[in-house]
């Protein structure tokens, strides 16, 4: 059975892990992540995200409670 993207993505959160949005992409081959996340939220789906980094260097990570 392939998996969808979408199915990729909440795999790869439910471990708890935090990953970046490049680090989403490139394992599961979505696009626009951000949007991805908070369609899943709509749907009931509890993803965390927080900014992380020094000045100027702000990166985002997402993970699943």
């Amino acid at each position: 059975m392939t998996l969808t993207k979408t199915e990729k993505l909440i795999r790869a959160l439910e471990n708890g892990k935090n990953y970046t949005a490049e680090q989403i992409a490139r394992k599961t081959g979505l696009v626009n992540v951000s949007s991805t996340v908070d369609r899943l939220r709509q749907e009931g789906y509890v993803i965390y995200s927080n900014r992380k980094g020094t000045t100027g260097n702000k990166v985002q990570t997402y993970r699943m409670a």
